[in-house]
């Protein structure tokens, strides 16, 4: 994917797959982001459906800083002219406050300034009038390709990010406080714009943004990987890795882990995530809409096969728990799954309901079995003619749903 993934305990375990999404994620190849028909495309919807983010110019108690960006750019512009620019002035810009920031985020393989000098040198090679082939280690392979993906689209991301900093700043503000409740963002909230690789890091209460994935997605959705970020880091429901308990404490937090990942793939709108055919690397992220709901309808067949057994036998349950776990891991079915579920919710009962299921295991699930045990029956195959996504995803079995969601309120009360 684009992002950094900040706090696996809050979502799903270490080897769930993740959309690149949004590592980008580096995540990114991993994405669970598509939209149902249910949601507008304009960022900002989930929280009024009939407005678009704000366009306000006011503080929002965020700042924005586009600092390393604009030194990045002098040294492109001093490459350019043809002036002398010395190994000594491409090494200061590893030395620059943003960047600085962001080194030491990659701990505790923090590379060091003489290094990002290096990448910057490798990336105006010709430019500068080196000769000789370049030491291609895979960092200066990525990190060459990432800055000269911002070198070449410098003019789109210079547009980008006066509306990121101006007019749809307070943008960023709103959606994020729909989502996350008072007090858990850091105040201010920074939002740091730096060539850097295709991600979106959290570090010490700062957003680190990459000005190539600035170039390669629209405004609306780089609001949009930013706020999903900061929802798994600050208001992702935490608990423990499902494959790291036992019996129904892994069933249970398979499902708050179906929740947190329905979430964030409902706030970032995976499946509509598009990005430029020419970036390095996320030109490689494809989303097809529909595997999302095939998925869904996938597992929701699974645990109306296997839950059973498990809800009516202790002694299953503490066999079972675990591996069913593992399972819908090894499936891929957290991310999809819980965007479905997450996705029959808005459509049905609404985005603000969706937003009050958020921090509840049992009432989320309780919210979806009401929205999908409204859509037709047999469900339609996602992807038939004239069938919104949403009309897809089928219910649990009623006595399944009625013995998990007492199970799941005793795992997780109020």
């Amino acid at each position: 994917m684009i992002t950094q993934d900040a706090i696996r305990h809050n979502t799903a375990p270490a080897g769930f797959a993740r959309f690149v999404r949004v590592g980008l994620m580096v995540m990114f190849l991993a994405v669970p982001i598509l939209c149902a028909t249910a949601c507008s495309k304009e960022t900002g919807t989930e929280g009024k459906p009939s407005a678009k983010i704000a366009d306000l110019s006011s503080d929002c108690s965020l700042t924005t800083d586009t600092s390393a960006w604009t030194a990045f750019k002098e040294i492109a512009d001093r490459v350019a002219s043809g002036a002398d620019v010395t190994k000594e002035q491409l090494d200061a810009f590893g030395d620059q406050p943003t960047v600085t920031l962001w080194r030491n985020s990659l701990q505790p393989g923090v590379p060091s300034a003489l290094r990002v000098g290096n990448w910057l040198e490798g990336t105006f090679w010709e430019e500068l009038g080196r000769t000789g082939k370049q030491k291609l280690s895979s960092n200066r392979v990525i990190f060459v390709r990432s800055y000269r993906f911002s070198v070449d689209n410098r003019t789109i991301i210079d547009e980008r990010l006066a509306e990121l900093t101006g007019p749809r700043k307070c943008g960023i503000a709103e959606l994020t406080n729909y989502w996350i409740e008072p007090g858990l963002l850091p105040q201010p909230l920074a939002i740091h714009f730096l060539p850097a690789k295709a991600e979106i890091r959290i570090f010490e209460g700062s957003l680190l943004v990459d000005t190539g994935v600035v170039g390669a997605v629209s405004v609306d959705q780089v609001i949009r990987n930013m706020a999903a970020l900061l929802y798994r880091k600050y208001q992702a429901v935490p608990g423990p890795n499902p494959m790291e308990v036992e019996g129904d404490e892994a069933l249970a937090n398979a499902f708050r882990v179906l929740m947190n990942e329905g979430l964030i793939g409902w706030i970032e709108q995976a499946v509509t995530l598009e990005f430029d055919s020419g970036h390095p690397v996320l030109y490689k992220v494809k989303i097809i809409p529909e595997d999302f709901f095939l998925k869904t309808q996938e597992t929701i067949d699974l645990m109306n096969r296997r839950l059973p057994s498990m809800l009516d036998d202790e002694t299953a349950m503490a066999d079972d728990g675990q591996p069913f776990a593992g399972y819908l891991a090894g499936m891929n079915a957290y991310s999809s799954t819980g965007y479905g579920m997450s996705a029959v919710i808005a459509a049905r009962l609404g985005v603000d309901r969706l937003r009050e299921v958020r921090l509840s295991v049992p009432a989320f699930l309780a919210a979806y079995q009401e929205a999908a045990s409204a859509n037709p029956v047999p469900p339609p195959v996602p992807g038939a003619p004239d069938t919104e996504l949403f009309l897809t995803v089928p219910p649990l079995d009623p006595d399944i749903f009625t013995k998990l969601h007492a199970m799941l309120t005793r795992a997780f009360p109020d």
